[in-house]
């Protein structure tokens, strides 16, 4: 066994622990699914989590029970979270509640009750009073009786999502026993509390069952949504990601056409050349970029993860900051993009960059080369 472990050392209360389950994928999924967990990984990552991963969730739950971690939030392959840090604050949110297990709990009427594998989160203190219980896996035809778990008659959507469910006193016959079934069952017994994933959580996190091909293409549409939306239509009006650069004056700045944080660091006669590939966002900054005394603009419709150069359009100013925030990592198009190809274009233009202006000082929010000292896969 060789769990990795990618730990930045400031955030420990709870560890992520990702399960990386695309050898049971069709190929064409896999590339898909590879894609899109290289970019998870370093979005939960360069958030401060400590992030572990194996292919095997019970050897991660019990490893990490071992660590000075009072949380445990398990993925598998197929999930992201969205919306910037919505999903990590309603997950630290989470914390304020009594139970071992909580996560997507289904109905599944007559198979056991399910504790969806895309994610769920596990308090480690009670896990280890349990004795550290294996997860329980799918097993089709397993003829048994469990006591019947109370729900409420609410649903989040369809009749087998309950809102809340509880420990019951009466025994029912199962003829199949789901992903989740031994934890769900000694949680309930010992009446240790199950929670139920709430709006917040739900709705800050995507799947895309790339477990069932029919599931996943279905899913694979909002994919293709998103990175359409993120080129076409979607504007940055503002820009949070530089919040700890020191003051300093630069003749000429190169930054996405995504907010004015760049006021503050201009000389005098300074140019800004915003770039974009979303014609939309360079559209609206060439009507509101701030109306700075004596600064020159740029607009410039260029696709850094396609064939455009950026380096053409920087002028040769020694005292020059380049801002390439987190498009080598960027949500909207890291499913339909390697980590390796990634990686190749941001080197690409960082040598291009050197080339034409060697003294330019380059920031990013989030670069693809941030794993080449971390191991991504190991199946």
């Amino acid at each position: 066994m060789n769990i990795l472990e990618f730990n930045p050392q400031w955030k420990t209360d709870i560890a992520f622990c990702f399960v990386d389950n695309t050898r049971n994928y069709k190929s064409n999924i896999r590339e898909f699914m590879k894609n899109q967990a290289d970019g998870t990984l370093a979005n939960v990552f360069n958030k401060g989590w400590t992030v572990y991963q194996w292919i095997d969730e019970d050897a991660l739950l019990r490893h990490v029970s071992t660590k000075d971690h009072k949380w445990a939030v398990v993925f598998s392959t197929g999930t992201e979270f969205i919306n910037g840090t919505a999903f990590f604050d309603a997950i630290v949110s989470m914390t304020d509640l009594d139970f071992v297990v909580a996560g997507h709990v289904l109905d599944r009427k007559d198979a056991y009750y399910e504790l969806h594998h895309q994610c769920y989160m596990v308090n480690l203190e009670k896990y280890r009073n349990l004795g550290c219980p294996e997860i329980g896996q799918q097993e089709l035809g397993s003829i048994h009786t469990q006591v019947e778990p109370v729900r409420s008659t609410i649903n989040f959507h369809d009749d087998y999502t309950p809102v809340i469910v509880a420990s019951g006193t009466e025994s029912k016959s199962y003829n199949h026993k789901c992903h989740g079934w031994n934890i769900l069952s000694k949680a309930f017994d010992a009446d240790y509390g199950v929670q139920v994933f709430n709006a917040n959580v739900r709705d800050n996190k995507k799947h895309f069952y790339p477990e069932s091909p029919k599931d996943f293409n279905k899913h694979l549409g909002w994919a293709y949504y998103r990175l359409n939306y993120c080129q076409k239509e979607f504007v940055h009006t503002s820009n949070t990601e530089i919040t700890h650069l020191p003051i300093k004056l630069y003749d000429q700045i190169v930054t996405p056409a995504s907010g004015d944080w760049f006021g503050s660091y201009l000389s005098d006669n300074a140019t800004v050349i915003m770039y974009d590939y979303n014609q939309a966002s360079l559209d609206y900054w060439k009507v509101n970029a701030p109306n700075i005394h004596n600064v020159n603009y740029k607009f410039v419709l260029c696709d850094l993860l396609g064939t455009d150069n950026l380096a053409e359009h920087i002028l040769p100013v020694s005292n020059t900051l380049v801002h390439l925030s987190n498009i080598f990592n960027y949500e909207g198009t890291n499913f339909f993009y390697s980590l390796d190809y990634r990686k190749y274009k941001e080197a690409e233009l960082l040598t291009a960059i050197e080339n034409k202006c060697p003294n330019a000082e380059v920031y990013f929010n989030l670069e693809a080369s941030l794993f080449d000292t971390i191991p991504t896969w190991h199946l």
